[in-house]
């Protein structure tokens, strides 16, 4: 088989071309986890980091030669940052209500399961893949700096 190797893809005679991004982002932000017996429990902080890989094809790139837009990171950085990453149920009620009170709607991200690093990690998937695009997704969520959650999709 004839391979030709360019810097950023290897183009072979199935004319099948991939493309692999990754970039990562980091936030802050609180959270509880709801019917957890531990210290998780109780509101507290992490500073999350996110490993975001993007496979596809170069036939998936733009008119401008973009396959995925690294400003898109901003975006998913702002959803989350300095927020309260809550699971919106009974239990969490007064809670948010609190935070809406003293620190207004936007210092609050409610989510319909409890922002473990798993949770997060499909959220953040769903979040790319409702940006509008059709493309494969490996997403991990750090909690701390030995322990992350990972996704595929």
């Amino acid at each position: 088989m004839l391979l030709f190797i360019f810097p950023f893809f290897i183009v072979s005679r199935q004319r099948v071309i991939k493309m692999k991004l990754k970039t990562s982002l980091e936030f802050d932000s609180a959270h509880r986890l709801v019917g957890y017996s531990g210290k998780c429990s109780n509101l507290h902080g992490h500073i999350w980091h996110v490993d975001i890989e993007v496979d596809g094809c170069y036939e998936d790139v733009d008119s401008v030669g973009i396959l995925w837009d690294f400003t898109n990171v901003k975006k998913i950085k702002d959803m989350f940052d300095h927020k309260t990453i809550l699971k919106e149920c009974d239990e969490n009620v007064e809670l948010i209500e609190a935070i809406r009170n003293s620190c207004g709607e936007d210092s609050l991200y409610l989510m319909n399961d409890n922002p473990t690093a798993e949770n997060l990690c499909s959220e953040i998937l769903k979040i790319c893949k409702d940006l509008g695009f059709d493309l494969d997704f490996n997403i991990k969520v750090w909690e701390s700096p030995k322990s992350y959650a990972e996704i595929e999709g």
